[in-house]
Formats: C-alpha cells, sequence, structure tokens
C-alpha cells in the first residue's frame, strides 16, 4: 500500500495553541505509511515556510471579508490530492470542511478544539449538521468533552475520537532568576500568571476579580501578570484601576516565550469558560509551576479532579480566589500538587503517544473506505 496522504487545514502558523500544536504534530507524523502537508488560509512568511520541513500550501486570504478564497482551499486541496482531509479552529469547521467536500475528498476529519463553546449562530448550526454528516471522525481530547459534543452536534458515537494532546519534552528551562527578571518579578512577590488571548472565552475579567478579593494578608506580595493581547486589552485595564489592582497587575502583551517565562511564575491562573486541551497548562505542569483553574469541561479530567492542580468548584470569583488563596498559603501542598502534575505529564502526554493515535486513526480510516 502507497503512503496515505492527509492534508492538515490551519488559518495560519503564527498562533499559540491549535496552530503550534499541529506545526509539531505534522513535523513527526510522515512515516512509511502516512504523508502530510498543510495548508492555510493566510499566507505566511517566507521565514516561517522555510523553516517546515513538510509542504505547505496556503490560499492567500486577503482578510476577514474576502471570501473567494474559498475556490483557492479548494484549488490548493486537488493540488495535493490527499487521501484525507484534517481540519482545525472554526476556519476549517466551516471553510476547510466545505473545501473539502467540493474539491471531491471522501474522508474528512475534523479535531474540535473548543468542543464545549455554545456560541453558535443558527446558520452555524445548520451548517454543523450538514458537515457532519459528510465528516468521518471528530476528534477531541476527553471523553466528558466527546459526550458533550455529541449532545450539541447529535454525533453518532462512531465518528467521535478521544485523542489527548501530546508535548514535545525538550530540555527544561529552570533559570528562575532570568525568567522572573524578564517578567519584571521581585524575589519577594508571588508571580501568579496568565497566559491566553484577552478574549471571551479566557475570561480574563474573572481573574481580575477574583485578584481583587485576595485577603489583606495576601494581596500586598501577589502580582497578576498577564501574557496575551486582544480585544479586550483596554477594557481589562479600565477594569484593573477601577478594582483599584492596576499597580500589582501587568500586561506582558503577546509572547512567544512563555516555556522561558514559566520557571519565573508561582502559579499559572485559568479562568476559561470553555477550552479543549490547553497547550499553556500542559507546559505549566511540565515546568512545576502549579495550577489553578475553573471548571471548564475537562478541566477535572486533565488535574485527576484536582490531585494535579487546584480546581475551583464554580465560576465565582470569591471561590476562584479561595483556591488562590490555598495554593499561595500551602506552599507543601502546592509543591506536591506540581510534582504529582510533573509525572503525570511526563507518563500520559508525550508528543509520540498523541502523533502514534493519529497516524493509526488515519490508517483506520483508510483501510475503512477503501
Amino acid at each position: 500500500m502507497s503512503a496515505v496522504r492527509v492534508l492538515h487545514i490551519l488559518p495560519s502558523i503564527s498562533g499559540y495553541g491549535a496552530e503550534r500544536l499541529t506545526v509539531e504534530l505534522l513535523r513527526r507524523l510522515p512515516s512509511s505509511s502516512v504523508d502530510a502537508a498543510l495548508l492555510t488560509v493566510y499566507e505566511p512568511s517566507a521565514g516561517e515556510s522555510a523553516a517546515l520541513p513538510f509542504p505547505l500550501f496556503h490560499a492567500s486570504r486577503k482578510g476577514r471579508k474576502d471570501r473567494l478564497f474559498l475556490f483557492n482551499l479548494v484549488r490548493e486541496i486537488r493540488r495535493y490530492a490527499p487521501d484525507i482531509v484534517h481540519t482545525h479552529t472554526h476556519v476549517g469547521k466551516y471553510w476547510g470542511r466545505t473545501a473539502a467536500i467540493m474539491a471531491g475528498v471522501r474522508r474528512i476529519v475534523h479535531t474540535e478544539h473548543n468542543p464545549c463553546d455554545f456560541r453558535r449562530t443558527p446558520a452555524e448550526r445548520t451548517a454543523d449538521w450538514l458537515l457532519d454528516r459528510a465528516t468521518s471522525r471528530v476528534v477531541t481530547f476527553f471523553r466528558d468533552q466527546g459526550r458533550r459534543l455529541s449532545e450539541l452536534e447529535h454525533l453518532p458515537p462512531n465518528k467521535l475520537v478521544v485523542i489527548p494532546n501530546g508535548l514535545v519534552f525538550a530540555d527544561p528551562v529552570n533559570d528562575r532568576r532570568a525568567a522572573r527578571s524578564r517578567l519584571g518579578v521581585t524575589d519577594t512577590e508571588f508571580a501568579i500568571m496568565l497566559i491566553g488571548r484577552m478574549e471571551y472565552q479566557k475570561n480574563h475579567v474573572l481573574a481580575l476579580r477574583a485578584f481583587s478579593m485576595l485577603s489583606r494578608r495576601i494581596h500586598p506580595r501577589a502580582i497578576l501578570l498577564f501574557a496575551g493581547a486582544g480585544e479586550n486589552e483596554v477594557m481589562l485595564r479600565g477594569l484593573a484601576t477601577a478594582l483599584k489592582v492596576d499597580d500589582r497587575v501587568r500586561f506582558l502583551g503577546y509572547r512567544n516565550d512563555v516555556p522561558a517565562l514559566l520557571p519565573g511564575a508561582d502559579l499559572v491562573l485559568m479562568t476559561s469558560w470553555f477550552e479543549g486541551m490547553p497547550l499553556a497548562l500542559l507546559e505549566a505542569m511540565i515546568a512545576g509551576v502549579p495550577i489553578v483553574t475553573t471548571p471548564w469541561l475537562g478541566a477535572a479530567n486533565m488535574l485527576g479532579d484536582g490531585r494535579y492542580g487546584f480546581l475551583s468548584s464554580d465560576f465565582e470569583p470569591l471561590h476562584v480566589a479561595a483556591e488562590i488563596e490555598r495554593a499561595i498559603t500551602r506552599p507543601n501542598i502546592r509543591r506536591s500538587v506540581a510534582e504529582r502534575a510533573r509525572a503525570h505529564v511526563r507518563d500520559q502526554y508525550h508528543m509520540d503517544r498523541m502523533v502514534d493515535a493519529y497516524r493509526d486513526m488515519y490508517l483506520q480510516l483508510y483501510k475503512a473506505a477503501s
């Protein structure tokens, strides 16, 4: 049998989460049984293209109002002639799958990176129903998420596949002093870092409100660091001022050096309404940085019901603040939780496991449809 040709579709290769993870997957996926390539909606820079070891195509979308790029997607899919098209993110879910159908691809896989995002217009719900019928497999990360996704989109169980994300275990960056210098944090401050785009999903408002509720004995030495940029930054700066915590909150902007910053953090905070399997938490766990998070669907699975991190009971600022205080005031528990989390990630979430799972899925799907 000749190698199965798989074409992944992403908006770009410059994002942090799904984009970065897919690129890492594609670096390792090609084998004697699988060939792989990437098609991006937006044109990458020459530097980005040159650094990749796999074929890269693009649809040259000019902006959000450009709809004609759909035909470019179809053209590039036909140019590569894949056996399987694998789509990612909102753009891939709708435009990518539509283009794959128009190009005559018989096997389509979609990874739902936000399986519990309830914000769908009537048009999107109709499109979900239609496109899901033509989709061979839908991938998510935990069984709880798969069940919820099945309910939302009425997917038959045989179409759902659970494949957790994986991480490349590079040599750890342990220079805490250098990391704290980059963050502008002193030795006496307790650094709480939230990593993510400043948009609705990440719920930075909750982070600020919870931070403002820390008790007087803790608040003077705690500092909240936002690593990320986005449309809500101006509003969040105003809220920090209104809550009178602006002197203890720092906006770091978009950062592409998060792994190097993590050793400088004392705690990673995630206040998201919903997530898939965030790379930021995996990296925090492998770096030995304890986590406090809201109970988005999948958080309990990922953090072992609190064994590998501190889980708030709900999305109330007071309860999130209580978990932050618990982590700050109990250093022995904080260290043991972080140590268990690091061992758990090394045991369960290696990139090689993820690559093998995807390769097996492609081969099974190809043989079943042949």
